[in-house]
């Protein structure tokens, strides 16, 4: 297998906005937190790369009591509930490290503590429920995790960023996590949306290099991102865009008339960048209408086992990326650690599906967490996000893939996920086995901000 590593380039896109304070860009009123704010200084006496001046509640400050509270919102019911899955990994994940004793920070010992509410994937009632769960003055929290959606990471991160509490791993891949006037919020192993488009460009130009594609997206900025980034990989190439057609965010939007379009537009290659239901049944749908393509590439948001198995033989042969292994696939039926996760998701969460994609990539991001915490310099909110910042693990942590790993570099580079694999779907029928297999492995470690439309990182 062969490992295809990007050249590395000077970033031109954040070295700019890296001059000012990230707190005091925000058109927001900042003299209420003055006084109770920290100096900016790390928790292990050097200055800390996040500047506390303006902070509504002091970061600095020590866990009291031995238990670190962590709060989440997303989707636990309706035709959207399918993303409950991810929790139901990261709390199993946590359970074994309470049974285990907890997590060490410094000298003092954690136990994980957890609460949750149902979002229904509508940002108006993340950002309800998390005003909730933090506390007016932070005081029900430690930190946000793993917080499902764009635009409901966004709806929580002026708050958020206000109080400097931690929105940790943020279950998106939108490459707006890079944006340096918001350091207190972070995204996951997710590869960002624009690698993603990247890498389908580069399977083009080697496969088909004068492909006519046919985009469906979601009309919002999970949509934009993949269409943006798109355009500016292709440019001064012979790969074409013929028609883009878009759909309503929501799971149970109809994507019948979109496809019949994309069919009829004469392009042989299909970027199915829809999420939830939409994701499988523009499969469906384009099988349906006899459309003859090359090449179809799905979002990495709809690689899960609920998601393909929907779409089946339809989905026979579609491309992806991926960072973490497949508990489908044989390749892994012996993996110690792949052991460990079905072992400990039965124990803890014997309803979940431990076969189901999400649910491995839930049990990862916890792991990447606890990583954080045994890294920080002490209990306190400032020294755990500078910890997340600052992250370079292999990959034996969680479920992540052979070669892959995370690294974080403060303001420099943000982006866990820049380092994966392009997989491809094996489809051997209904009763399977059906499951990604590796094709190639990338890494663009350091690279998302030279490789993304700069508003995609700072106007979102």
């Amino acid at each position: 297998m062969k490992r295809i590593r990007a050249v590395r380039f000077v970033s031109v896109l954040l070295v700019p906005l890296l001059l000012a304070a990230a707190c005091s860009q925000r058109d927001d009123d900042d003299d209420a937190g003055t006084d109770s704010g920290g100096d900016g200084s790390g928790d292990g006496g050097g200055a800390s790369s996040i500047d506390t001046a303006d902070c509504l509640v002091d970061p600095t400050s020590e866990i009291e009591g031995d238990t670190i509270k962590l709060v989440s919102s997303f989707p636990q019911s309706g035709v959207t509930a399918a993303f409950a899955q991810i929790a139901n990994g990261w709390k199993s994940y946590f359970e074994m490290i309470n049974e285990e004793g907890g997590v060490e920070i410094g000298d003092k010992t954690f136990q994980l503590e957890w609460e949750d509410q149902d979002d229904e994937y509508d940002a108006a009632k993340t950002a309800a429920n998390i005003e909730e769960l933090v506390g007016t003055d932070a005081e029900n929290a430690f930190s946000v995790f793993s917080v499902v959606g764009t635009s409901n990471n966004i709806a929580i991160r002026d708050n958020l960023g206000d109080q400097c509490v931690p929105d940790v791993f943020a279950a998106t891949g939108s490459p707006a996590w890079g944006n340096p006037d918001y350091p207190w919020l972070i995204g996951s192993t997710l590869p960002p949306y624009s690698l993603e488009s990247y890498v389908f460009a580069e399977l083009l130009k080697d496969q088909k290099p004068d492909a006519k594609v046919a985009m469906l997206i979601q009309n919002d900025d999970f949509g934009a991102g993949y269409r943006d980034s798109f355009e500016q990989a292709i440019e001064g190439t012979d790969i074409e865009l013929v028609q883009v057609e878009t759909y309503p965010a929501g799971a149970t939007a109809d994507v019948s008339a979109q496809i019949t379009s994309l069919a009829g537009s004469g392009a042989d290659v299909f970027f199915n960048g829809a999420t939830l239901i939409p994701c499988p049944d523009a499969l469906a749908k384009a099988g349906q209408a006899g459309w003859e393509r090359e090449i179809t590439w799905v979002s990495g948001t709809c690689i899960s086992k609920t998601l393909m198995g929907l779409a089946g033989e339809n989905a026979a042969g579609v491309y992806s990326i991926s960072n973490i292994k497949d508990p489908l696939s044989p390749d892994f039926a012996d993996d110690e650690a792949m052991q460990l996760y079905r072992e400990k998701v039965a124990q803890f969460t014997p309803d979940a599906d431990v076969e189901n994609g999400i649910v491995a990539y839930g049990w990862t991001q916890a792991a990447l967490f606890v990583e954080a915490l045994q890294q920080a310099e002490a209990p306190t909110r400032l020294a755990v996000m500078e910890s997340v910042r600052s992250l370079d693990v292999g990959d034996d942590v969680g479920l992540l893939a052979p070669g892959t790993g995370v690294t974080t570099d403060g303001e420099d580079d943000p982006f866990m996920g820049e380092r994966f694999d392009l997989v491809q779907y094996q489809f051997a029928g209904p009763d399977g086995p059906n499951y990604f297999t590796v094709v190639q492995d990338y890494d663009y470690e350091g690279q998302t901000a030279d490789l993304t439309p700069e508003d995609l990182i700072t106007g979102g």
